[in-house]
């Protein structure tokens, strides 16, 4: 048994190292191909001890071993063999540049058990030789797990206890007493509890996120479907995509517009590959319903999809990239013909949303350039003195809609730039959802509401007799999004033409609620006016407990304890060393047996120094013989002096030549040791 235990520790080492993988892809991902290669290698291990003749074989028959056990564990990896080659060559690359939880795809979680199986059969190779260096192995996996997700606070201590009893197996010698096999018990039960509780208590991907890649690189040109709105219009009966969902839809959002620069809306999405599921945007705080759809593309020619703003996943066998921000969609490389789309809606009352303020944190884009400066004048009088909140929003809105007419016909106006907006605003008042957007969203910004640009379809009012709505191009539709404190971005229609009949619930619907009770902009301003000013207060920071400050403190008392015990041990045993020079021939006897205890030999109470003799060979053997002599002498010549106490400590200084002679690593053990200290 005492063979064997070093070896499980190295495995349990490796797997518990492998844990720490975990966020990316999910405890159960993870978990089985890792004990499925653990045994693998354990079995190959147990073969070479009951047969010695196999050691030649021990590194194809593990490496075969493993890769034919994580064919058999992982789910489509016997459909695809090549694909544990895909995870050794780019899984591990591609799982940086995706969202957390990454898809647990056989080409991208089988990076992970393969560099377990590495780390077992690496550190079995090496217990050989030295049980210190056997351990590094799982210290290099849990390294590169850092590499990927930090783990701090709580599972961090949790990890390194998990750990130290593992390492506990490897390092430490395990006689067959009761006492030995009640440490035994408690090191693997120590290694149990916190390996299972650090496998449930790491933290969720949305707090683990802390240093994520660079995204891919996604297409460098890509068309403005801002600039296509008048050419839809013009072929309006062409359908773009059809969409089954499970509830309410009001519209369906392609690309949001965050920057402008005078001329043109443009966008900088950080795309992502789309992982399992994304997790939902810390600025909502309300309630929110979870809906699906099934969207099948016909005509369709941007590179986005059709998504919504909180998308959760897409499940589809077409690898796509994703902007968490804004939820929009990008095929990686082919187009997907259909998928089913998940996102949260957010569930808000309507006197909540009649009286929420703005989200100042998920402003983007405020750069405007150089407005004109009639278009500030204009914002500046529909405001008066309402201060920025979802009814100043609604005020803009309704402005809009009272005092523009949105264009329809053959000759339409086209372009977003502010020579364009100008006409429109103070001249024409005549335009299409482009440029009632793109006027919305300037002057939004300009009076401190956070606002931005979406391109997309609105949902039509009547669906086909099988359920499905049918988009067109008629449909198409520009819209602007206002941030609001806790509901994050809430869809406006200034052209008043967005509301569907088939799309009375969500944001759309709560807003239309709030529209229609909207005070007077005189009545808000005196409303505003009677409420009490808040000082400016500085964000808070979110601290979680224990936390980064927790984390210092534990590593301290675990530096302090590690250096009192690299200082204390030896310098416990040169004092001890000194006070028993005093008591001559025995005090080198008593010397003589911490020495040999300390190098593991089982010394009993009632053991002598020819049994001792017996039990050692070499340098060890000669001077405990040359200690029995000196004992001899000492104990039954009968004299009161002790003429042999040079001779006996010269033999325990030849003892511990003898044991020097040893690894390295058993004279590091032996050291540091402190089992003679205390008993």
């Amino acid at each position: 048994m005492s063979r064997r235990l070093p070896i499980l520790g190295v495995l349990a080492a490796a797997v518990v190292a492998g844990l720490l993988f975990a966020p990316l892809f999910g405890t159960s991902a993870v978990l089985l191909p890792m004990l499925a290669v653990a045994v693998v290698v354990y079995l190959v291990e147990e073969a070479v001890l009951r047969r010695p003749q196999l050691a030649r074989l021990r590194v194809p028959l593990t490496l075969v071993g493993g890769v034919v056990g994580l064919l058999a564990v992982i789910p489509g990896a016997a459909r695809r063999p090549m694909s544990l080659w895909e995870a050794v060559t780019s899984g591990w690359r591609r799982t940086l540049e995706s969202t957390w939880p990454a898809s647990p795809s056989a080409d991208l979680v089988a990076f992970v058990p393969l560099l377990v199986l590495l780390a077992c059969l690496v550190g079995a190779r090496v217990l050989q030789r030295s049980r210190l260096l056997a351990v590094l192995p799982a210290l290099v996996v849990a390294g590169l797990s850092q590499a990927y997700v930090t783990v701090s606070g709580v599972d961090a201590v949790l990890a390194g206890l998990a750990l130290a009893g593992c390492f506990a197996l490897v390092l430490l010698q395990w006689p067959g007493d009761r006492a030995a096999c009640a440490r035994l018990v408690a090191a693997l039960g120590a290694m149990g509890v916190g390996a299972s509780t650090l496998g449930l208590a790491l933290p969720t991907p949305a707090a683990v996120h802390l240093a994520k890649p660079s995204p891919p690189d996604s297409p460098t040109v890509l068309s403005n479907p801002l600039t296509e709105i008048a050419e839809r219009l013009h072929s309006p009966d062409t359908v773009v995509f059809t969409a089954r969902a499970d509830g309410p839809v009001d519209r369906w959002p392609v690309i949001a517009l965050d920057n402008f620069d005078g001329v043109t809306w443009t966008t900088t999405p950080k795309f992502q590959r789309l992982g399992r599921e994304l997790s939902l945007d810390s600025h909502v705080t309300v309630p929110v319903l979870r809906q699906s759809a099934d969207v099948a593309l016909a005509d369709w020619s941007l590179p986005w999809l059709p998504s919504q703003t909180r998308t959760l996943s897409v499940v589809d066998d077409v690898p796509l990239l994703v902007d968490p921000t804004s939820g929009a969609l990008l095929s990686e490389q082919q187009r997907p013909s259909q998928y089913r789309v998940n996102w949260a809606e957010p569930v808000v009352d309507t006197d909540a949303l009649a009286s929420a303020g703005v989200d100042s944190d998920l402003s983007t884009g405020a750069d405007l350039g150089e407005v004109p400066v009639g278009i500030d004048d204009l914002a500046r009088q529909i405001a008066g003195d309402v201060r920025p909140s979802f009814q100043l929003a609604l005020v803009l809105e309704k402005y809009l809609r009272t005092n523009y007419k949105l264009a329809t016909g053959e000759n339409l106006p086209t372009g977003h730039g502010y020579a364009q907006l100008n006409h429109f605003l103070l001249k024409s008042k005549r335009g299409t959802s482009e440029q009632f957007a793109a006027s919305y969203v300037v002057m939004a910004r300009l009076l401190g509401l956070p606002a931005r640009l979406v391109v997309g379809f609105k949902q039509p009012d009547e669906p086909s007799p099988d359920g499905t709505y049918v988009i067109r191009n008629r449909d198409v539709l520009a819209w602007p999004e206002v941030a609001v404190r806790g509901v994050g971005w809430v869809p406006l229609d200034p052209t008043g033409t967005a509301a569907s009949k088939a799309g009375g619930g969500g944001l759309a619907g709560a807003a239309e609620a709030v529209r229609k009770q909207l005070p007077s902009t005189k009545e808000i301003e005196r409303e505003h006016q009677s409420e009490p000013t808040l000082p400016a207060t500085e964000p808070k920071t979110a601290h979680h407990w224990p936390g980064w400050g927790a984390l210092v403190a534990v590593a301290g008392v675990v530096v302090v304890l590690l250096l009192l015990w690299i200082v204390g041990v030896p310098l416990a045993k040169a004092v001890r060393r000194r006070r028993r020079r005093r008591n001559g021939t025995m005090g080198a006897w008593a010397e003589a047996r911490d020495l040999l205890r300390d190098h593991g030999m089982r010394v009993t109470p009632a053991a002598t120094a020819r049994d001792l003799a017996r039990e050692s060979d070499g340098p060890v053997s000669q001077a405990m013989t040359l200690l029995a002599g000196c004992l001899d002498r000492a104990l039954w010549s009968g004299q009161d002096s002790d003429p042999d106490r040079e001779f006996a400590w010269s033999a325990v200084r030849k003892a511990r030549r003898g044991l020097a002679e040893g690894r390295l690593s058993q004279r590091i053990r032996t050291t540091f040791s402190a089992r003679s200290l205390i008993g």
